[in-house]
């Protein structure tokens, strides 16, 4: 079968987007555009010579040109992300929810892309220093049942072989299920990309993993990524629409002691590191020991001090293998930019395969 493979591409990070090897991609997110006074818009421009909208355009070309090496490839517009507003107020009203449906179809038309990929964080939940109201749990629905109807009237008026796509990024812990009807969003999405990462985050104070495949032996009351999954499939989401979410950069934490896995550290001492940076700088200094939680199914990384949790190729490799396990729709990562080595990428496909 033909699993989701898919990428996120951060628009702010310098790459060679012709070098993207997209023979094993299904999917690319471009994130991200922004809501702003109901109206869909580009991000700030990565190039102080061009403007928001030139910036854009040169990109999304670039993007386009990929489709020539494998014509299959969806390319989507990935709307939000981290501590972005506008969505509370997008959902708030009939008028409002289709002013934000037509101006994405707008957006989406003018740059070409085959979809739309919401990234709320998160309905009814202010935790990253955004507008929320109780009303965003049915407000969300309502949004997304506007955007699917503006989407397929399009693709049916087009006669789209591929009618446009309709995914949206979500949390996998109570606080997400909390904040929005999930049964009636999924119904509504092509795909729902779980960001079965983060769970160790910017606030954390003990060593833990970010993105662990299966509850901790240390913290069994703690988030994994099948405990994600299991929570969604209780509340009704069927596995196919699901895709498992991969990080390729590490969580770091200074002030830790011995042994490492569980013990305090220092508040806001949080960092990250690239996948890159980590096998190619900081393993090779020799400073860090690479360990393994076998209950766990993760990685990590300790110098005594500084405790790093990150997802390698062993444990890529099981996810892939869990995806195909677990009948999922297929995995994704964030972000692309974090490993142009393609090292995590190639594991993963590898993985995905029958």
């Amino acid at each position: 079968m033909s699993r989701v493979m898919l990428a996120y591409l951060a628009s702010w990070q310098q790459c060679d987007i012709s070098a993207l090897p997209v023979e094993k991609l299904t999917h690319l997110c471009y994130a991200f555009a922004k809501v702003v006074d109901g109206e869909v818009i580009e991000q700030e421009s990565g190039d102080p010579l061009l403007s928001n909208e030139a910036y854009c355009q040169k990109l999304c070309a670039q993007l386009q040109q990929l489709k020539l090496r494998n014509p299959a490839l969806k390319i989507l517009i990935s709307i939000g992300g981290w501590g972005a507003d506008g969505f509370s107020d997008a959902a708030l009203t009939e008028a409002s929810r289709e002013q934000f449906s037509r101006s994405t179809l707008r957006f989406m038309q003018k740059y070409q892309f085959d979809g739309v990929d919401l990234d709320w964080e998160y309905p009814s939940n202010a935790m990253a220093g955004i507008k929320a109201r109780p009303e965003d749990r049915q407000n969300f629905t309502l949004m997304l049942s506007s955007l699917r109807i503006h989407l397929d009237e399009a693709s049916a008026q087009m006669e789209r072989k591929t009618p446009y796509l309709l995914t949206i990024a979500a949390g996998v812990g109570t606080y997400y299920l909390e904040g929005v009807e999930l049964e009636k969003v999924a119904a509504q999405c092509d795909f729902i990309n779980l960001m079965t990462y983060d769970f160790y985050n910017g606030w954390a104070t003990c060593a833990g993993h970010h993105a662990n495949l299966l509850t901790a032996a240390h913290d069994p009351s703690g988030d994994s990524a099948d405990r994600g999954v299991q929570l969604f499939l209780d509340h009704g989401v069927a596995a196919e629409k699901m895709v498992l979410g991969c990080p390729f950069y590490g969580r770091s934490l200074l002030g830790v002691a011995s042994p490492g896995l569980g013990a305090e550290g220092r508040a806001q001492s949080n960092g990250t590191h690239s996948y890159y940076k980590i096998a190619n700088e900081l393993i090779p200094s020799g400073r860090f020991t690479r360990h393994w939680d076998e209950s766990a199914k993760a990685p990590w990384l300790f110098d005594g001090d500084e405790f790093i949790s990150y997802e390698d190729v062993e444990s890529i490799a099981l996810k892939g293998q869990y995806v195909k396990q677990r009948g999922l729709a297929g995995a994704m990562f964030w972000e692309y930019t974090e490993d142009q080595s393609n090292v995590l990428l190639d594991v993963l496909w590898q993985n995905l395969q029958d």
